[in-house]
């Protein structure tokens, strides 16, 4: 019984000792296989152009419509704009605009157009979620007169925000709301009404269709 006993307790050591082998043999494999290399996910750049709806609100029209008992020559309107632009990154886009829209001119013109060309730049926030939020600025010179007429000009600014998403097949739909000052000129209409010179306020919404080429 005795000698069953020292056979059992051999053959429990073999087995631990069996099993320690392993045990080491494997964290050493596990140490020495190299870890798979990371792959860098390739950066691409991207010519990116559409069209947008927009409204453009005028807060206030400021002393171009500062004459008493006279009708604002400025209301609000709104019309299309069409732009391209180079998505460097992700993040950054830079590109021009041009805007037009058809103004409430209360009467006093035919048709009041506002003109507008705008360099912009956008900053993304990719959160990895579809729609992604962005912040926007922009510098440009605007015009207002009837019909395509230019009566009073001067330069303009944009800062705002929005939200951008990928439709299927690539397309993308964007949505942005945008302080923007107008500085304009002092003129006197068709109407021969004198209008002073100053800074108009408008609050900007636009609903933007665009696509997007690698280059």
């Amino acid at each position: 019984m005795g000698e069953l006993d020292g056979t059992g307790a051999r053959a429990l050591g073999w087995a631990w000792t069996c099993a320690a082998a392993l045990l080491t043999t494997a964290a050493g494999a596990q140490e020495t296989t190299p870890e798979p290399a990371q792959i860098p996910l390739p950066r691409h750049s991207y010519l990116e152009y559409g069209v947008a709806f927009t409204v453009e609100g005028v807060a206030s029209a400021g002393p171009i419509c500062s004459q008493p008992g006279t009708p604002c020559i400025l209301g609000s309107g709104g019309g299309i704009a069409m732009r391209v632009g180079w998505r460097q990154t992700e993040r950054v886009y830079l590109g021009g605009a041009y805007e037009i829209s058809k103004q409430d001119p209360n009467k006093l013109y035919r048709l009041g157009i506002l003109q507008q060309a705008r360099a912009e730049l956008r900053n993304y926030f990719p959160n990895g979620q579809n729609a992604t939020p962005f912040a926007v600025v922009g510098l440009g010179l605007a015009g207002y007169g009837n019909e395509w007429t230019v009566d009073t000009w001067g330069p303009t600014a944009t800062l705002g925000g929005g939200v951008e998403a990928e439709l299927s097949g690539g397309a993308l739909i964007g949505f942005s709301l945008v302080y923007r000052p107008i500085y304009l000129g002092s003129f006197v209409d068709s109407s021969t009404l004198a209008h002073d010179a100053g800074v108009a306020h408008f609050v900007g919404l636009e609903l933007a269709l665009e696509a997007r080429d690698t280059l």
